[in-house]
């Protein structure tokens, strides 16, 4: 029995040396939960636990959060330099993202109607643990990166390859912010559907990819189901 007690510990101090991170104790991180309840007191947290990683096990150095209001959203904490930091920021301004976005793209792009269907805000990136407020958080840690589903009456409102790329040069003149958009452009009958599979019903998809706030990684033009018409527009410009 001892020896089995004593396999168990050095499999869980083995763990904890792969991760090479530092291992938490509970008063700490019961600290590091109530921290973040005194910045945002309209929700409630409990301890849910430490992440899995893949290849070092339990990262004992993160601890996992239940949110009241966001039951099903994984939430951390972690510390980077003797600071703290969590991913809940995202969540807790979301409304707000969607706004920005609404409000950037709004009348952008030709179509009948338009809906925001999902937002990339990288849920493992770590703001601090604070309610900094939605417009702070806006200028200085949004991620413009979403899907966008049009809807079309008429075939002529899907753009070509020349309009898409006025369009997408015309946003980051007027509004410069690195950019990830997957645009959708649908038959109008089929709106329906596409909000619960826009994979299976686009017309054509195009993409904008950025990594720097003045530099177009690519415009990429793809058909459904696949064809050999799938093709780049642009890549690598400097805007």
């Amino acid at each position: 029995m001892r020896g089995n007690i004593r396999n168990a510990a050095a499999i869980i101090v083995t763990l904890m040396l792969l991760s090479s991170c530092t291992p938490i104790g509970k008063m700490q991180q019961k600290g590091w939960i109530n921290k973040l309840g005194k910045a945002f007191p309209d929700d409630t947290f409990t301890f849910d636990g430490h992440p899995e990683e893949v290849l070092s096990g339990v990262d004992y150095s993160t601890v996992k959060v239940k949110s009241e209001l966001y039951p099903d959203a994984y939430i951390s904490l972690w510390k980077e330099k003797g600071e703290l930091y969590t991913n809940y920021l995202a969540l807790a301004y979301e409304k707000d993202i969607y706004d920005e976005l609404y409000r950037v793209l709004d009348e952008r792009f030709p179509c009948s109607s338009y809906v925001i269907r999902q937002i990339y805000q990288d849920s493992y990136k770590g703001y601090p643990v604070e309610d900094i407020g939605a417009r702070k958080f806006i200028k200085n840690y949004m991620d413009y990166n979403c899907q966008v589903l049009l809807f079309c009456d008429d075939e002529s409102q899907i753009p070509g390859d020349d309009e898409i790329k006025e369009i997408f040069y015309d946003l980051i003149d007027d509004e410069p912010h690195i950019y990830t958009l997957q645009l959708y452009y649908f038959d109008a009958k089929d709106a329906d559907l596409a909000k619960d599979d826009p994979l299976k019903f686009y017309k054509v998809r195009y993409q904008l990819f950025m990594t720097e706030e003045d530099y177009i990684n690519n415009i990429y033009a793809d058909y459904s189901g696949g064809t050999e018409n799938d093709h780049y527009i642009v890549r690598n410009v400097q805007t």
